[in-house]
């Protein structure tokens, strides 16, 4: 039987990403053009025509905005979690500011999914050594499953020598979070980020799929993720400098023919799908 594999969007607008926190505030979010429900809607129909269920971690902004969209989305078999309410890295918040933040996104999301909602992914990845404390926050407010760690390094995120199989991170007596990191591929003595995002569309294709293969060889679930953006082939542009400028816009216009072979190779569901199969380290 083939394994299969976890595909996961993580839904927000395209001046959510941290790459703009300094150029949008967050007071000026609703004076910008949403850009967000037609390439949601583009991922829906793709993964209708493949017969693919997915997790969509919905930035609580954008659900508050578009319930419809979260609606059409639960009404078409994929799951619901959440990516936070206002895409503000951990890093950047107090435990109780992360608190509020969090329970705002499940009181939203909640409201629009018909089960509960008890997997979280935080913007930009930032549950790191630094933000620990967030872990029984997130279990306090109903979370169950974090997606959030990826074992690399890196200039904002990442924990290099975190376990790179799911895993329990959090416990309390009987009570535990688990953990499903992103994945990476083991070259040498270091960890290459193997399924999605920027990485998917920055890698050379044959290099993505022998990243992936190797990952699945292993016997370890691949945890693909991308972003609505990332499907939008008239993404407004922003003046960046050269490197944000290559991470945020290269491959675009590729993504989802890429996305459409790798699905083909690979079979893909959504985390509530495979988690109880998964084998996890306790």
């Amino acid at each position: 039987m083939q394994m299969k594999h976890i595909i996961s969007f993580d839904i927000e607008d395209w001046f959510h990403p941290e790459i703009f926190s300094d150029m949008f505030s967050r007071q000026d979010w609703d004076n910008l053009e949403s850009r967000v429900k037609k390439p949601t809607e583009l991922i829906l129909t793709f993964l209708s025509r493949k017969n693919i269920k997915a997790t969509f971690f919905y930035l609580g902004w954008v659900a508050e905005r578009f319930p419809e969209l979260v609606e059409q989305t639960a009404a078409e078999g994929h799951e619901i979690a959440s990516h936070g309410y206002s895409h503000q890295m951990i890093t950047k918040l107090s435990p109780e500011a992360f608190r509020l933040d969090l329970r705002k996104s499940l009181q939203v999301l909640n409201s629009l999914s018909p089960a509960p909602v008890t997997g979280f992914r935080a913007p930009t990845f930032s549950v790191t050594k630094e933000t620990m404390w967030s872990l029984p926050i997130m279990y306090e407010e109903g979370i169950r499953y974090d997606s959030s760690v990826f074992p690399i390094h890196h200039d904002r995120y990442g924990i290099p020598d975190a376990p790179r199989n799911p895993y329990v991170i959090y416990r309390d007596g009987d009570n535990t979070l688990m953990e499903y990191p992103m994945s990476t591929a083991r070259i040498g003595t270091l960890n290459f980020p193997c399924a999605g995002g920027g990485y998917f569309r920055l890698y050379p294709f044959i290099f993505s799929k022998s990243l992936m293969k190797k990952c699945a060889a292993e016997g370890r679930q691949i945890v693909f993720y991308a972003h609505p953006w990332e499907f939008d082939t008239d993404l407004p542009r922003v003046k960046l400098g050269t490197l944000s400028k290559l991470r945020h816009y290269t491959g675009i216009k590729k993504f989802l023919e890429r996305l459409d072979k790798v699905t083909d190779q690979f079979e893909f569901t959504a985390f509530r799908e495979v988690r109880k199969d998964l084998e996890v380290m306790v």
